[in-house]
């Protein structure tokens, strides 16, 4: 066959296949299922040249990241997940005719693939759906000359807002300084520290007035000159002609001038913006008309939110479950392997051969002459016969404990699994509508309807 090299031919290939055929009432057994084997290898073939093909669009257009990879082979991808749906319905209806079932509805698929490269998005629909999809993209390149038309306008009115924000900045810096100046406090603080610095200089200058004549004279000066200071400090805080006042006046008059000039771009551009929201608005609402994949990706989008939380309760009942589980298999095994007929026995039988062994080699060092050694040896015999129900009250009381740690695993996995039950409860049904709205996502968005004939025994 010639290898195809466009979405549409090869979804030209899928209507060729005659999967439509299949679910007339009218075939015989026989035929059915001789038509269900060749489309089973006709799809089985494109699936094979589906995958490639893409592969092959892949590499041509040498995508640079996973985004835009995804984006060039989205058409690709629709007509996969088109070849899936196909498949399972295929399937189904192999399945009512083993079962003996009636047969399931007949369905139909769009025989157009069309979309925008540009944004990646891909739609398989009827010749009304392709047409309606041509109105649309030539309203949408309406909205995009809009923009364009408007950006020039757009970019001198966001640099004049921009500077006249900065402006904005500066002016209010500089009206706190000229606030801060006109207050009482800002005067007196001065003011208190030309008085401190005339007392300093005073004192200073009369205390060394008899010895170093030079510094208490220039003492003394310094403190007439910080007095002279002082009416120069009043005049001036009353004296509203100040430098930061003559900027201040020279801002606001940049700012005065930067409004009416953003006013005149305004002027012009807002006809345009107010155009543009309102084909956006226009173009937004006929898409949600038009695609109704979206409409139940959306449903489908709440569902899952809503069902989050559940769903991570139950992960999270469903791995402390496992752990519990091991710790209790663990728990299970030490007390299996201590209960054994002999375990205890086999306990009880080291302790006695230690005895024996000390009490053998203690009587030897004796024996042997050597007295001390066999004092010490006797001694470790008698501490491991006093040893002996120690260790009897010791494999009691840890069986105990193994058995008292294994009602508590026990007791908190009762607790678990009746709390994931009533989580359950409430989430199933969410569940089951999610897994609805994911198969009904599917076929809505492979362009798959189905058709309203009644359908016969199988």
């Amino acid at each position: 066959m010639i290898e195809r090299s466009t979405a549409q031919e090869y979804l030209d290939d899928m209507h060729a296949v005659g999967i439509t055929r299949l679910f007339q009432p009218y075939l015989t057994a026989g035929e059915r299922a001789a038509g269900i084997r060749r489309v089973r290898q006709e799809l089985a073939r494109l699936r094979t040249e589906l995958t490639t093909q893409r592969d092959l669009v892949a590499e041509e257009n040498g995508a640079t990241s996973a985004e835009d990879l995804k984006r060039r082979a989205a058409p690709m991808n629709l007509l996969l997940l088109l070849h899936e749906q196909l498949l399972d319905e295929v399937n189904d209806l192999e399945r009512s005719l083993s079962n003996g079932k009636p047969l399931p509805y007949s369905f139909e698929f769009g025989r157009y693939i069309f979309g925008d490269d540009k944004t990646g998005e891909w739609f398989v629909g009827s010749r009304e759906q392709y047409e309606e999809w041509l109105k649309i993209q030539q309203f949408k390149h309406r909205l995009d000359a809009l923009i364009e038309k408007s950006q020039p306008a757009r970019e001198q009115l966001g640099n004049v807002l921009g500077e006249l924000s900065a402006l904005s900045s500066t002016h209010e810096k500089r009206q706190k300084k000229i606030d801060n100046r006109k207050k009482r406090s800002f005067v007196l603080r001065r003011i208190a520290m030309l008085v401190i610095l005339v007392a300093v200089s005073g004192t200073v200058g009369f205390h060394y007035f008899n010895t170093f004549r030079d510094l208490s004279l220039v003492a003394f000066a310094l403190a007439v000159a910080c007095g002279l200071l002082i009416p120069v400090v009043i005049a001036n805080w009353k004296d509203p002609r100040t430098r930061t006042t003559r900027k201040q006046r020279k801002l606001e008059k940049q700012m005065l001038e930067l409004k009416q000039e953003g006013s005149q771009y305004r002027q012009s551009y807002q006809p345009l913006e107010l155009q543009i929201k309102a084909l956006e608005v226009h173009y937004n609402r006929m898409m949600d008309t038009w695609q109704e994949a979206r409409l139940v990706k959306n449903r489908l989008d709440t569902f899952i939110e809503e069902g989050q939380p559940l769903r991570d309760r139950v992960n999270g009942i469903r791995g402390e479950l496992d752990e519990l589980r091991l710790q209790r298999e663990k728990l299970q095994k030490k007390l299996d392997r201590r209960q054994k007929r002999g375990a205890f026995a086999r306990r009880m039988i080291l302790h006695v051969m230690l005895v024996l062994a000390s009490g053998a080699l203690g009587f030897y060092l004796q024996y042997t002459g050597q007295q001390d050694y066999g004092s010490v040896m006797y001694g470790i015999g008698a501490f491991c016969i006093l040893l002996v129900p120690l260790a009897y009250i010791d494999w009691k009381n840890y069986d105990g404990k193994l058995e008292s740690k294994l009602r508590q695993v026990e007791t908190r996995m009762r607790q678990l699994q009746t709390e994931g039950k009533q989580v359950m409860k409430r989430y199933h049904p969410v569940e089951l509508q999610i897994k609805t709205l994911i198969a009904q996502y599917k076929r809505t968005r492979a362009g798959i309807t189905t058709t309203e004939e009644t359908p016969v025994m199988a």
